[in-house]
């Protein structure tokens, strides 16, 4: 038996296998345990939590084998090898065995031969060596040696119970003899028996505490809160001030049962800066040193009061509350971040509904409210904010918690207020995206989760839609909400309980498919967006006086193949990729009879810019001469052409509609420099003037004229929908 070491995440796996020995062959196969997470422990000193990933190692010698000669009444024989197990993981490891295919019988490896070795028979106990059966094999695992009293038992199944031995705290390295052993009577042929073996060996899940074993706030985690009982309580400290607070799970989440008190200063008198590191922000954010009790209400500024009361806390308006986040009364807007420790955050509106009933473990106080400088109603109410946005009261309000003195209740409350905070620290809900094809003739797209407070890349669409591109995702069929692009990340905030939400598929006629008819109707007024086929760019195109015009600069680059199928060629054409930029490597010069591009790197302007091509390039190697011939071939998209030039062109019949041609300055390429971008932009035609020069269409920031340069200068390219 040949045994190879392998390591796999924190575990280490022993894959067993080998070649033929003698009589008995044991081979093996790699299986991957789940492995636990990294245990969290808190450095000394430090409000740093730091991850330690459990380390095992696991050792076994190269080679086992078992030499059996069948004997008439059968012979034992055995093999033992040393395995030694260590691991700083402080509740130890399991140790697996099994065979992989479900057997746990030797076969021959010769196939003429049917017969097998069977499993011992001697059940949890095991046999010893003086009842082994015939034809019968079976290992014994211990840190005993080998005896005439050590019991063999059969090796279990891959689809049975394989685990072996469980060490609990291991403090030292553990060593085990694995051994086989096995009898043959001469009634089995001669030969090599073999079934595949894993060893392995993983860390044992870490122990998770509840929240009455922990000290500081920001070490509660989802599943601490999670293992925690409801009803358990706690007393906890917030790293950020040195602050205790009560905490309780209640209705399946932890709460903080007394208002938050942090202040805008430090013990030192500094300003109190919160940090991603110990609070529910993504960026630095310093607390607010203005008053509620000095000011008059508030929406923009933020604003807190602490009260003298440690039972009341702190007043915050909102734009506080929300560190900063949410601080306006003109739009409807959810708080993913505010001033809660890390870990904890302000609760949702359907979170605080499902404290309601729970008011004596809430334990609410009647801290009143903050209202034009003024402290309010205390002994009368409790008002605590929550992460939601409101909906009576237009945009000016969000949603709140209230206490009359017996009940508590959801409503609506300005955010201009100033209201107590009251944390919460919930496990994470799953949001399950689906996706409809919205109009889709073929393909699908699979439905994903993605965990609260994640972030993942949405699925990479699947559907089809004869004569239609893909064009992006949005929340609204008729895309009129939010809009995601293919692939693009998607970030599920902060909530409690399970979610679904639909994305449907946007579809777009590509610049290929698009018709002169669809072109009127959908761009008479307005640019629209298509994709071209061949590289997936986006080009807006435009109809104007009577035709369809590309109101972008292409951008297509070189090094593939055009075809009539997605170009405007009459045969298949290898784009070359040269360069008509000085210094590149493939830079070919000013050149009548090789083509060459340039694609636009200007760091604020290159999709604007676009493409710069000589026209040898442009017109698709079909006019690569100092010839008089106008192209009829280019590299614009299928149904598409060069525009004609000169007088009574379509070139010419464009300069009157300058606004709609949206024009750019982008310049154009001449001995290996590009000139004249901010000034000027140059469009080829199809329409020769002379061997040498070729009609273009002329912006000096004003106004559209056509004229005429040479062929070997690196232009820009907007083609018109052939009729």
């Amino acid at each position: 038996m040949r045994l190879q070491q392998n390591k796999v995440g924190g575990g280490t796996h022993l894959l067993v296998g080998g070649a033929s020995l003698l009589t008995l062959l044991i081979l093996g196969a790699m299986v991957f345990p789940t492995l636990p997470q990294p245990a969290q422990a808190e450095e000394a000193g430090s409000k740093v939590s730091l991850s330690v990933a459990p380390v095992i190692s696991l050792s076994l010698q190269d080679t086992v084998a078992v030499n059996v000669t069948p004997t008439q009444d059968g012979t034992f024989r055995y093999n033992t090898a040393a395995l030694s197990i260590s691991t700083n993981n402080e509740t130890g490891y399991s140790l697996y065995m099994a065979t992989s295919n479900g057997k746990n019988t030797l076969t021959s490896q010769n196939p003429s031969i049917s017969n097998v070795i069977s499993a011992v028979n001697g059940g949890d106990d095991g046999v010893t060596s003086s009842n082994f059966g015939n034809n019968t094999w079976g290992y014994n695992l211990s840190q005993d040696s080998v005896s005439d009293t050590t019991a063999y038992k059969a090796v279990p199944t891959a689809t049975g119970d394989a685990a072996l031995i469980t060490t609990e705290s291991p403090t030292e390295a553990d060593t085990y003899n694995l051994t086989f052993g096995t009898k043959v009577d001469t009634s089995l042929p001669s030969g090599t028996y073999s079934n595949d073996v894993v060893v392995s060996v993983v860390a044992n899940p870490e122990h998770v505490p509840t929240i009455s074993a922990m000290t500081n706030m920001q070490d509660i985690t989802a599943e601490i809160c999670a293992a925690s009982a409801n009803g358990e309580t706690a007393t906890l400290i917030d790293t950020r001030d040195g602050s205790d607070y009560t905490v309780a799970k209640i209705n399946g989440n932890c709460w903080m049962t007394q208002n938050l008190r942090l202040s805008s200063t430090t013990e030192r008198g500094s300003a109190r800066v919160l940090t991603s590191v110990d609070s529910n922000v993504t960026r630095d954010y310093t607390l607010p040193a203005t008053q509620l009790d000095g000011n008059s209400n508030s929406y923009t500024a933020p604003q807190a009061t602490i009260s003298s009361d440690t039972s009341y806390g702190g007043y915050y308006n909102y734009c506080a509350a929300s560190a900063g986040t949410v601080c306006n009364d003109t739009t409807k807007q959810d708080a993913t971040q505010d001033i809660c420790p890390k870990g904890w955050r302000l609760p949702t509106l359907s979170e605080m509904y499902g404290i309601t009933s729970y008011a004596s473990a809430f334990s609410p106080v009647l801290s009143g409210f903050y209202i034009n400088g003024t402290l309010s109603s205390t002994g009368s109410y409790g008002n605590w904010w929550s992460a939601t946005a409101g909906n009576d009261y237009g945009q000016d309000s969000q949603y709140s918690l209230s206490y009359n003195g017996s009940s508590l209740d959801t409503g609506n409350s300005y955010k201009s207020l100033g209201f107590s905070v009251r944390c919460i620290r919930s496990n994470p809900g799953t949001l399950t995206i689906n996706f409809d094809g919205n109009g889709s003739t073929g393909g699908s797209t699979a439905s994903q989760q993605i965990a609260a407070g994640n972030t993942a890349s949405l699925n990479t669409n699947g559907f089809t839609r004869n004569g239609y591109v893909f064009t992006g995702w949005n929340t609204a069929a008729d895309g009129s909400g939010t809009s995601y692009a293919n692939g693009a990340d998607y970030t599920v905030t902060p909530a409690t309980g399970d979610a679904t939400v639909t994305l449907y598929a946007q579809w777009g006629p590509s610049i290929q498919d698009l018709t002169n008819a669809q072109c009127q109707s959908l761009a008479s007024d307005n640019n629209y967006t298509v994709y071209d086929e061949r590289d997936g760019s986006d080009y807006t195109v435009r109809y104007i006086n009577g035709a369809c015009w590309m109101t972008s600069n292409l951008r297509l680059s070189g090094g593939r193949t055009l075809t009539p199928s997605d170009s405007n060629v009459d045969s298949d054409w290898a784009f070359p990729n040269n360069s008509l930029k000085a210094g590149d490597t493939n830079y070919i010069g000013d050149s009548y009879t090789e083509a060459g591009f340039v694609i636009s790197d200007d760091p604020q302007h290159a999709t604007e810019y676009g493409g710069y091509y000589n026209y040898c390039a442009a017109s698709a190697g079909s006019v690569c001469a100092q010839t008089e011939m106008d192209a009829t071939q280019s590299i614009c998209p299928a149904g598409w052409t060069l525009p004609t030039g000169g007088s009574n062109s379509q070139q010419s019949d464009i300069t009157s509609f300058v606004d709609a041609f949206s024009p750019v300055l982008s310049g154009y390429y001449s001995y290996g420099s590009l000139h004249g971008t901010g000034s000027s932009g140059h469009w080829w035609s199809a329409t020769a003037y002379g061997s040498n020069y070729r009609y273009y269409l002329y912006y000096n920031g004003s106004s559209l004229t056509t004229s005429n340069h040479r062929k070997i200068r690196g232009d820009s390219v907007r083609c018109i929908r052939s009729s």
